[in-house]
């Protein structure tokens, strides 16, 4: 198997480890907290109107499984512009890292919710 290209550049490596390494506190951090969760969680609140939205501890865990598939598709689509456009490679890593503190953020504000 071979190494994609993307990941022997140390810019979009380190950038895309940082990413994998939030969404797997992320994952940590949903897996500790909805262990024992049988229950309605509150996924979003609102301020004026309370919460308005719930759902179970699967939803949640859903969030950061299709964030880590966002992960991978920005990967995918960086290794194919990088000889192209490396600076568009490079936005995409950066927007990956970015997506993923935002993830790891409202992960935490939902379990702080709950």
């Amino acid at each position: 198997m071979t190494v994609p290209i993307i990941l022997k550049d140390r810019y979009t490596s380190f950038v895309f480890f940082a990413g994998a390494v939030l969404l797997a506190i992320a994952l940590f951090r949903v897996s500790v907290a909805f262990t024992d969760a049988g229950n309605l969680v509150v996924i979003h609140f609102d301020a004026y109107k309370g919460a308005d939205f719930f759902g179970d501890a699967r939803d949640v865990f859903d969030i950061v499984v299709s964030s880590v598939v966002v992960w991978g598709v920005n990967i995918g689509l960086a290794n194919m512009l990088y000889f192209r456009e490396r600076f568009l490679s490079y936005l995409l890593a950066t927007s990956t890292l970015i997506f993923a503190v935002l993830i790891l953020i409202s992960i935490n504000v939902i379990i702080n919710v709950n």
